[in-house]
């Protein structure tokens, strides 16, 4: 099936603290799993990190206050570090993807 499961679906957490996100999927050959924030302050759906098979990656905006764990081919964790009240609040999406492109 082309499900994508993420979850909790709702999180109400105090600033400072520490959240753990899942994601998952069984698509064969999907090798990518990619998580983005919708922040209150901006509707724009902005990319965090993503991991490609094992291999993860946070965008440089948001190294160390996320960082991502797990496979891509399965399941990946998005773990927020430390809470930020304002620019942390909003949705969180993930997404699974088949890798494309050409590394430079």
């Amino acid at each position: 099936s082309k499900s994508v499961y993420q979850s909790p679906s709702t999180l109400l957490v105090k600033p400072n603290a520490s959240v753990t996100l899942n994601c998952s999927h069984k698509i064969p050959s999907y090798d990518t799993i990619l998580w983005y924030q919708r922040s209150v302050e901006d509707t724009a759906l902005n990319l965090i990190a993503y991991a490609y098979y094992k291999t993860p990656t946070v965008e440089p905006s948001y190294k160390g206050y996320f960082d991502v764990k797990g496979d891509g081919e399965n399941e990946a964790f998005l773990h927020i570090l430390k809470l930020r009240q304002a620019e942390d609040s909003g949705e969180y999406f993930c997404a699974a993807s088949l890798h494309s492109g050409t590394e430079t």
